[in-house]
């Protein structure tokens, strides 16, 4: 089964191919680079080069959030369209879950929300993916409360850095960056678990409202 992976959560568009548990091809992207402009580029160039066709694809994985607001936009609309241009399943995945990925064990992925808030999910990679504390938005005292249940945690993410001084039994990753065949990964355990999503209904889990949802609740 081949699944195709995007992520645009971060500033680093991934994309990802696997055919079952084996890599096809990955390219990562991180700069100044609108995600509108460079995913469909990469895709493009992906298929291209490994001379594969986009109706040989059986499953596109989409990262879901939580992350920047515009540029989950941008991934899962991505998704969506070529879902139903090409008739083809598609699945939203955990972009935390996706990237702790990176690590064997038990894994923090840890994302700055500002105001003394973080994104935060906790997984143990060690047999399969199993998850520990499920994506949420909270305070960093909470997530120090939940590590330490734990000992050996690795800490990844973009702002993994900024918190790994108060996290005493952990260290951190030193691969950080989004993954676009950990997305895909990710997309074939959900998709043999639950199926395919609903592409109509597929949206961001932003975890918080944004500026303009607040400005416009303000007025209601």
């Amino acid at each position: 089964m081949k699944v195709l992976g995007i992520d645009t959560s971060t500033k680093t568009t991934a994309i990802g191919l696997i055919e079952d548990e084996k890599v096809l091809a990955e390219y990562n992207l991180t700069g100044l680079v609108s995600h509108s402009e460079s995913v469909t580029d990469m895709i493009e160039e992906i298929f291209d080069k490994f001379n594969f066709e986009l109706s040989d694809i059986d499953l596109i994985s989409v990262g879901v959030g939580p992350g920047s607001f515009t540029g989950l936009r941008i991934g899962i609309t991505i998704a969506k369209v070529m879902a139903f241009s090409l008739d083809k399943d598609v699945i939203g995945v955990s972009s935390l879950v996706a990237n702790a990925m990176n690590e064997y064990g038990k894994v923090l992925n840890i994302v700055d929300a500002r105001r003394g808030n973080v994104y935060a999910s906790i997984i143990d990679n060690t047999d399969e993916v199993k998850i520990l504390m499920e994506d949420k938005m909270t305070s960093f005292e909470e997530i120090k409360d939940e590590v330490n249940k734990y000992e050996n945690v690795v800490v990844t993410g973009i702002d993994g850095d900024k918190f790994i001084d108060e996290l005493p039994n952990s260290r951190l990753s030193l691969n950080k960056s989004m993954s676009g065949v950990n997305i895909a990964k990710l997309g074939l355990i959900e998709f043999k678990k639950r199926g395919a999503d609903d592409a109509f209904n597929l949206v961001p889990n932003y975890l918080k409202l944004s500026q303009a949802e607040k400005e416009h609740g303000k007025d209601n």
